[in-house]
């Protein structure tokens, strides 16, 4: 049976963090006419100093348009479904670092399909995360039995990255957006790379090696011998 996972404290503070960031960029676009999402949105065709801040910002940046409302609630909402079990399991820490990972090779690989198109269209939105964080809870899974997807789906985990792979190459197909589909990539083999940063063996504390002592290391000290004879009566 399908329920809504708890609104655990990282997943909240970031739902708020995205919906705010959201509807400031209603307002001072649509009403003041201050271009912040030229500002968060990574502009993939052109490198320079504003890439610094935009691959960690553009996940920030989304359309002011009508249309976008409700696919921006939709992301909203599989944020929490997708990311909200995972900080479950791993923490709050953990749930952070997977989406900077997410959100670091998406725009990385993005970057690279942006330098060589021409006219490359700006990459925006929370969709990194929400792959990202599908890809990882799969992928730490895998090997461990079945899954119910959303509690209506059996399936294996590896499965489920398939189906998010074959969204987005369905989307690339009706889209023909080379650097959305290789951001979505590098989204999910983020989360895929972070769940085996975390399945690393632990490195091994190696033991300070014991010092021998030398000749050297030994020193005299000054009046501790007697001149005179000591004699045993």
């Amino acid at each position: 049976m399908f329920r809504f996972p708890p609104l655990t404290p990282f997943v909240k503070k970031l739902l708020i963090a995205l919906f705010a960031a959201y509807v400031l960029q209603i307002l001072l676009g649509n009403w003041a006419g201050v271009p912040l999402f030229g500002w968060l949105a990574l502009d993939t065709g052109r490198l320079g100093l504003h890439t610094l801040w935009q691959v960690g910002t553009y996940v920030f940046a989304a359309d002011t348009g009508p249309a976008y409302v409700f696919p921006m609630l939709i992301t909203l909402l599989f944020m929490w479904l997708m990311l909200a079990p995972f900080e479950q399991r791993f923490g709050g820490k953990r749930a952070f670092q997977l989406c900077v990972a997410a959100a670091l090779a998406s725009a990385l690989l993005a970057l690279l399909v942006g330098a060589v198109l021409a006219g490359a269209r700006p990459l925006f939105g929370a969709g990194a995360l929400v792959l990202g964080t599908l890809a990882a809870f799969a992928w730490s899974y895998r090997g461990q039995g079945r899954m119910s997807f959303f509690g209506m789906v059996d399936m294996k985990p590896v499965h489920i990255i398939y189906l998010a792979l074959g969204l987005s190459l369905l989307m690339f197909i009706t889209s023909r957006d080379a650097v959305s589909f290789a951001a979505d990539l590098g989204a999910i083999g983020g989360g895929m790379g972070f769940i085996e940063y975390l399945r690393r063996p632990p490195k091994r504390r190696r033991k300070p090696k014991k010092r021998k002592k030398s000749r050297r290391d030994l020193s005299m000290i000054e009046g501790g011998r007697e001149d005179k004879p000591r004699w045993i009566n």
